[in-house]
């Protein structure tokens, strides 16, 4: 079975950059359009731009700790294979995880931001002790990759 989330990282970085696009346009349209430069009111143009910079900066933050990672999953062959990145933008590092099967021991989900997000983390039987690896992040893949995902792991698990 392979499973890959490339689909949710491409629509994930499109929406990154159609929110920086508005937030750009957003900003000169306040700047230079004189509509909003109304002597009587208490709250200035100023104040807009400052109130939307930090709304966009929420948006960011909150993108920035679901931690979103390009994943490609594989259990074809003899080895299973979990291939994944970071989607940001200076990722140089690609990692590689390779299980031969018989060494698969489990396979553990740790919650993340207040629950609603998952990282996974591998363990594997490395000359007889349980070698874990990094943890991938789990939230740019789909609900139902996931679960696919999951019960192919499950199939190899080693009491």
């Amino acid at each position: 079975m392979k499973i890959d989330n490339q689909r949710n990282t491409y629509r994930i970085w499109l929406s990154r950059l159609v929110i920086t696009i508005v937030f750009a346009l957003v900003i000169l349209v306040f700047i230079f359009v004189s509509w909003f430069d109304n002597p009587e009111s208490t709250i200035s143009k100023y104040h807009i731009i400052i109130a939307i910079s930090v709304v966009y900066l929420v948006i960011n933050w909150v993108n920035y700790l679901k931690r979103p990672y390009f994943v490609s999953y594989s259990d074809q062959g003899e080895m299973i294979v979990v291939r994944y990145y970071p989607i940001s933008m200076f990722t140089s590092r690609k990692h590689s995880i390779e299980i031969p099967k018989q060494q698969f021991v489990k396979f553990e989900l740790k919650p993340f931001l207040f629950g609603s997000q998952h990282y996974l983390i591998l363990h594997q039987n490395f000359r007889g002790k349980v070698a874990n690896y990094p943890r991938i992040s789990l939230s740019a893949m789909d609900k139902e990759d996931r679960q696919k995902m999951f019960q192919s792991l499950e199939k190899y698990v080693t009491p």
